[in-house]
């Protein structure tokens, strides 16, 4: 049953499983069942938003020290194992105690509550004469107003507990203060300064629903991305953000040479001058917003990555030997697998199907 003042970032629901909120986009059963049960609807003005999803009341975060009071809660620790430990991007909160969750939407990209920040968006918060830098790596509904301003940040326990916020059960909630940190300087002094990976919202067929596309990315009609003449690929227009973001980041990488071990050990949102299969594949998913910029899978790790089976956008094959991707139905890859007429040899986009005897069909949730 509700828990009267509970501060969640979902509306509780009375199953047989433990009522999980969809910030975390974990493998359990609870959220899984949640996900089912959260059914598209259009409001009035065309954008579709989640049933039973509060609305929250946005709010715009000024420039660098220009701090909003604004209505927080915390989630996670001992007394909240409904919530989970791992982030939407797969992130293991406590081994990252800077997190924090937009609230307002059931993607990055829908979370919207402060403007839709993209993931890893540096906000200092005070609480009282605490003060601490957050990294944006988990999205969730919300909730009602707290203290009598709009409910836009979760922190996780221990974000909140440096603040020397009272850890309740999982249940505090309060007000808070949020503000940009400086682009460079003190930040970078601090080691507390970090690159936002820019994620778009998803478009929708109202206008008023769609977002900037990615610098640079060619868009088309149809359900299907295309290969361009110079090796890049065009999205689909009703590609969902992350698509988009991921075929713009594998624009970044295409036609670079493979080399076996390139790539990893460097954050994902550097370029590196060669990859192999699987920090290509990661850096194509870093650009949708699906990894955290720290990870660094291998291939096998991949095999147990998002949800099984295929997806309706995207689709990864992992082995512990190598990974390929489909992303709107064209092949990224490290090699024309397919055969002659299957592009370059080298890392980027492919036209053709390759068999995908021997390897495990993974897909992004929600894709």
């Amino acid at each position: 049953m509700p828990i009267a003042g509970r501060s969640r970032r979902s509306p509780r629901v009375v199953i047989p499983v433990a009522a999980a909120g969809l910030g975390l986009l974990g493998l359990s059963l609870g959220v899984a069942v949640l996900a089912a049960l959260l059914v598209a609807r259009t409001p009035t003005g065309g954008c579709p938003t989640p049933a039973n999803a509060p609305t929250p009341t946005a709010i715009t975060l000024g420039p660098p020290g220009a701090g909003r009071r604004v209505g927080a809660s915390e989630y996670g620790g001992p007394a909240d194992a409904s919530s989970g430990t791992v982030g939407a991007s797969g992130a293991s909160l406590p081994q990252h105690p800077d997190s924090y969750a937009e609230l307002g939407g059931t993607t990055f990209a829908t979370a919207t509550a402060m403007g839709g920040l993209a993931y890893m968006t540096p906000l200092r918060v005070t609480w009282g004469r605490h003060s601490a830098i957050g990294y944006k790596r988990d999205f969730g509904l919300g909730g009602g107003p707290v203290a009598g301003l709009p409910r836009v940040i979760d922190l996780w326990w221990q974000l909140a507990g440096a603040l020397q916020i009272p850890y309740e059960r999982g249940e505090w909630s309060g007000a808070v203060t949020v503000a940009r940190p400086p682009a460079a300087g003190a930040g970078n002094v601090l080691g507390q300064a970090a690159t936002p990976v820019p994620v778009p919202a998803p478009t929708g067929p109202a206008a008023a629903c769609r977002t900037p596309v990615p610098p640079g990315l060619a868009l088309i009609s149809g359900p299907r991305a295309r290969l361009l003449a110079g090796g890049d690929a065009a999205a689909p227009d009703a590609a969902p953000a992350a698509v988009r973001g991921m075929i713009a980041a594998g624009n970044e990488i295409a036609g670079r040479p493979y080399l076996y071990g390139g790539g990893h050990g460097q954050a994902l949102n550097q370029l590196a001058p060669a990859y192999d299969c699987s920090s290509s594949v990661a850096h194509v998913l870093y650009g949708g917003g699906l990894l955290s910029v720290s990870a660094d899978p291998t291939s096998g790790a991949l095999e147990s990555f998002g949800q099984p089976g295929p997806g309706r956008w995207v689709t990864l094959y992992a082995s512990a030997a190598h990974v390929f991707m489909y992303v709107a139905g064209l092949r990224w890859d490290t090699w024309n697998a397919a055969g002659a007429q299957d592009g370059s040899g080298g890392i980027g986009w492919h036209p053709l199907i390759r068999s995908a005897a021997g390897f495990v069909a993974r897909h992004p949730v929600g894709l």
